[in-house]
């Protein structure tokens, strides 16, 4: 047990250390505007997405993630514009970011090329009072922090094609730092604080049933150890999809998906932690439903990404 609050403390502490939370999440490829503005409008439709996450379950305190995103281009316009909210809670902790996402979007040889900016609000609050305290009547653990608002925004650009997209980001790149003197935050502008994120993948049709579609994820701090998530995915007949994914000696994915038709789909991931971490839980789920209301071009086959 005592092991578990250890590697906790660690995970927190390197979460802080970065000022903004980023909470994991194995559909980055498929809801594209939690870490990218750029991907505004990218889907020609009006699009919508919810994600689900819970990580290390049986862990108490571990995190979990819920978000949604609609974004749609402008008819007409070369504007992509998005709104994406998203709560994640670790242990007493609650972050809620809420951003509106813009993206100008213009032909470039057989493709799309956007560029993107992201400008919200973060709202963090700790509930204190949650906590089983040795000496109940402390007052430091009656209260409830007050919530705090701070700024934050994100820079992309993202390019597509019938079959291959490649995305460059920093997501939520302004620092937040809690002084606890003057019990505030402080925000800063750290470039070596920076995340930033590479996303890419394309489409190889096999036949006219069983497309292979591998794609990848870089994550880089100039703090931390670079992270890169490897994806290969399976799809069948148009409607299932089957994957694998590994993150960078932290986790194996097994995902699936399922394209009920052009417009919704369904998909469920679980990782399996290779760290020492794993010892003491029974891995993350991961939950996600997209849907588009209707497209301003006719398709004969969903979108992919």
């Amino acid at each position: 047990m005592k092991r578990c609050f250890v590697s906790i403390f660690a995970f927190l502490f390197t979460l802080f250390a970065w000022g903004q939370l980023q909470p994991l999440s194995n559909q980055y490829i498929f809801n594209g505007l939690a870490i990218n503005p750029a991907y505004s409008g990218s889907r020609e439709a009006l699009s919508t997405t919810m994600l689900y996450r819970n990580q290390w379950v049986g862990l108490e305190g571990a995190p979990k993630t819920m978000s949604f995103s609609i974004h749609a281009p402008l008819r007409k316009e070369k504007i992509g514009l998005g709104l994406l909210i998203i709560n994640d809670k670790i242990g007493v902790t609650s972050e809620t970011s809420i951003v509106a996402n813009y993206a100008y979007r213009m032909d470039i040889a057989n493709g799309k090329l956007a560029l993107g900016l992201g400008a919200g609000l973060t709202l963090i609050n700790t509930a204190w009072s949650e906590l089983v305290a040795i000496d109940p009547d402390d007052e430091l653990l009656m209260e409830n922090s007050p919530t705090f608002p701070l700024p934050d925004f994100s820079v992309g650009a993202y390019y597509t094609t019938d079959n291959f997209f490649m995305g460059l980001s920093i997501p939520l790149f302004l620092s937040h730092q809690f002084n606890y003197t003057k019990s505030k935050f402080t925000i800063q502008n750290n470039f070596s604080e920076y995340n930033y994120m590479i996303t890419a993948g394309n489409i190889f049709v096999i036949n006219n049933k069983i497309k292979i579609f591998p794609a990848l994820l870089m994550k880089y701090n100039p703090g931390n150890s670079p992270q890169i998530d490897l994806y290969s995915h399976i799809i069948y007949r148009e409607k299932f999809w089957a994957g694998i994914s590994y993150r960078s000696k932290r986790s194996m994915v097994g995902i699936f998906q399922y394209q009920i038709n052009n417009q919704l789909r369904i998909a469920y991931s679980y990782d399996f932690d290779l760290g020492k971490l794993g010892r003491y839980n029974s891995g993350s789920h991961e939950i996600m439903m997209k849907y588009d209301f209707s497209y301003l071009l006719e398709v004969i086959s969903p979108r992919y990404y």
